[in-house]
């Protein structure tokens, strides 16, 4: 994630402790789908932050809710502890945001990426500004950021997914509740059978109040 380079050296230590083509089409008529290869269990996170989000786990559920924290510069996390290959990832959940953050640095994520130190490898996932509260489907990889709006106010509960093409390991594809929205291609990047971690988090970075605000996951998937 574009803002975690600021605190990989807090969080090991805390450890220790394009263009889009938009039509409808299902996900199970997507030839590059894939069935899901293994569930990603509570138990395979760790949860930690940088102030005061905390998060934690949901009592009688497999879900994790990562609360925005409220000091002037705040980051929480439920980070995978064990990778695995993948070519896409799916949760169902919630990316509850608001308007209320000074700048789009402040944000809310849910995404899998190959690099867990530096945090500037390749991503695939979802992003919420918090000074907007708009939902985009983004891309990094290879010094790159692309992204591509999703839609805007909508703090429900959904099913999201992300999936790399196997015809063109640049490329993915981006589903909600089952419906094909957009693809990004990034061509420095690649995102197909990485060696990837599963990775929800928050980042503030001051504006008024924030209460309430934060990512429910549930039934984690790599696929």
């Amino acid at each position: 994630m574009k803002q975690m380079t600021l605190v990989a050296t807090m969080a090991l230590l805390l450890l220790a402790g394009t263009s889009c083509t938009k039509s409808i089409k299902t996900d199970s008529a997507d030839p590059n789908a894939t069935v899901p290869r293994a569930a990603v269990p509570q138990s395979a996170f760790n949860l930690w932050g940088t102030c005061n989000g905390t998060p934690y786990n949901i009592s009688g559920s497999n879900g994790i809710c990562i609360p925005v924290g409220n000091c002037s510069t705040d980051f929480d996390a439920a980070q995978q502890s064990t990778g695995q290959n993948a070519t896409g990832m799916q949760f169902y959940g919630c990316f509850k945001g608001g308007t209320s953050a000074n700048s789009s640095a402040s944000e809310q994520a849910v995404f899998v990426c190959d690099n867990v130190s530096e945090w500037n490898g390749n991503e695939m996932g979802f992003v919420k500004t918090l000074n907007d509260n708009v939902l985009k489907a983004y891309l990094q990889g290879g010094g790159q950021y692309i992204y591509e709006t999703i839609s805007s106010g909508d703090n429900g509960y959904h099913t999201f997914k992300c999936q790399a093409r196997s015809s063109n390991h640049h490329q993915v594809d981006f589903y909600v509740d089952g419906t094909y929205k957009l693809t990004l291609t990034n061509n420095s990047g690649t995102y197909y059978n990485n060696w990837f971690y599963f990775v929800g988090t928050n980042h503030w970075y001051g504006g008024s109040n924030n209460s309430g605000q934060q990512i429910e996951m549930y039934s984690m998937t790599t696929y």
